[in-house]
């Protein structure tokens, strides 16, 4: 196969999985659950269009599509809004079909290391506005780190969460990148903590990849299975899209 057609063979499959696979994590920062400190650049756009797919032993919910738009104001800052498509089944209920709300949110890299490789740190307060009249507003503060060397990166991200002005337990994750050139591999371990400092709740291990297939399209997809068993956690995700910058 030549080189050409094998580009156009792994287009034709992420479109596939765009179609027809399921999720519903909002990715600020795909194929990851968790943010970097990256932003596109002044007057730069980041388009994410994208599908996931989340199941548990009591529902199955897609995200078909979620458009995640963000714009880079000046080197360190980048406004973000982000919508999805949410079909949603849960167990003796019918499915619903609608666009479950808007998130919007201002990153701002308040270190940025000048050199090629060190420590960067944002600051991404992120609000959720439900469009289903029973969910309330959702609140995050989240702080991200990432440290990268020649070949590989370190990223964190760690979150105060509030649900209707009440405090709502935190959340975070790590995740390490193999950056090779187009392909870069990732792994990630993210989850919630409730009521407690020590009790972790939907912790979840992915693993993704990103292909950049020119200067201004990646494609990228990951999935995940839960570390936790009980009813209500979600056992299996999944997620693939397109990413263009212009």
């Amino acid at each position: 196969m030549t080189h050409a057609k094998f580009k156009y063979a792994i287009l034709f499959a992420c479109s596939v999985l765009i179609l027809f696979s399921e999720s519903i994590f909002a990715q600020s920062s795909p194929p990851l659950l968790s943010n970097d400190p990256g932003t596109p650049g002044p007057g730069n756009w980041e388009i994410n269009i994208l599908t996931s797919l989340a199941r548990s032993n009591v529902d199955n919910e897609w995200q078909i599509p979620l458009f995640d738009f963000n714009y880079g104001i000046g080197d360190r800052c980048q406004l973000t809004a982000s919508m999805p498509f949410v079909i949603g089944q849960e167990k003796g209920a019918g499915v619903k079909r609608t666009f479950d709300g808007i998130e919007m949110g201002v990153k701002y890299r308040f270190v940025d290391n000048p050199g090629t490789t060190g420590s960067n740190f944002s600051f991404f307060p992120k609000v959720y506005f439900s469009f289903v009249e029973e969910k309330s507003p959702k609140l995050s503060l989240p702080l991200e780190w990432h440290y990268e060397w020649l070949h590989f990166g370190l990223t964190a991200e760690v979150g105060h969460i509030w649900v209707n002005t009440k405090s709502d337990g935190w959340e975070g994750g790590m995740g390490a990148a193999l950056l090779l050139d187009p392909v870069s591999l990732f792994a990630e371990w993210h989850t919630g903590v409730r009521e407690a400092p020590f009790e972790l709740s939907g912790q979840i291990l992915s693993v993704g990849f990103t292909w950049e297939w020119s200067k201004t399209v990646s494609l990228f997809g990951s999935f995940g299975k839960s570390l936790q068993n009980h009813e209500e956690a979600t056992t299996f995700w999944s997620l693939a899209g397109f990413q263009f910058r212009f």
